[in-house]
């Protein structure tokens, strides 16, 4: 009795293999499946500088939304800052390349900025002054260009 399920098990294993190899032969010979298409992250790049649009502002917009743990205050209350940074600067595609290879250094000093301040610290900092320090520690690591501004898609506190 065993060898005749395992046999039908056999044979059921083979019909699916069958039928996965023939549908993936049409869908090929049909052009519905092309081997490599729909695979690769697509992210949208600045226009390539060389082509003419100098001087124009676009924005790196790659960093993501950023969950950072603040410094306890003196209420010994922890807080989380949800942040989600854009940086502008002058469209020119070395400059943008930069900074996709700097993305970890640049998300490094934003969460080191906020996390090193308590809820109250930045609150009372107020946004250009935060804005202006943050921009200028990110464009000590730049060198092919520099950052205009700094801007905040959100800006969140929770509080524990």
């Amino acid at each position: 009795m065993g060898s005749r399920f395992n046999k039908f098990l056999g044979f059921v294993v083979f019909l699916l293999l069958v039928a996965i190899i023939a549908l993936t032969a049409v869908a090929v010979v049909k052009n519905h499946a092309v081997p490599g298409v729909g695979i690769e992250r697509k992210i949208e790049r600045p226009v390539d500088a060389s082509k003419g649009k100098f001087g124009k502002d676009v924005q790196y917009n790659l960093i993501g939304k950023m969950w950072i743990q603040l410094k306890e205050g003196s209420d010994k209350k922890k807080s989380t800052l949800i942040v989600s940074p854009w940086l502008e600067y002058k469209e020119d595609r070395t400059f943008y390349e930069e900074m996709d290879r700097k993305h970890g250094q640049i998300k490094s000093i934003i969460s080191g900025f906020f996390s090193a301040r308590t809820m109250d610290e930045l609150q009372a900092m107020g946004d250009e002054t935060m804005k202006m320090e943050l921009t200028g520690k990110i464009n000590e690591i730049l060198v092919m260009g520099k950052i205009d501004k700094i801007l905040f898609n959100d800006f969140q506190f929770l509080v524990e």
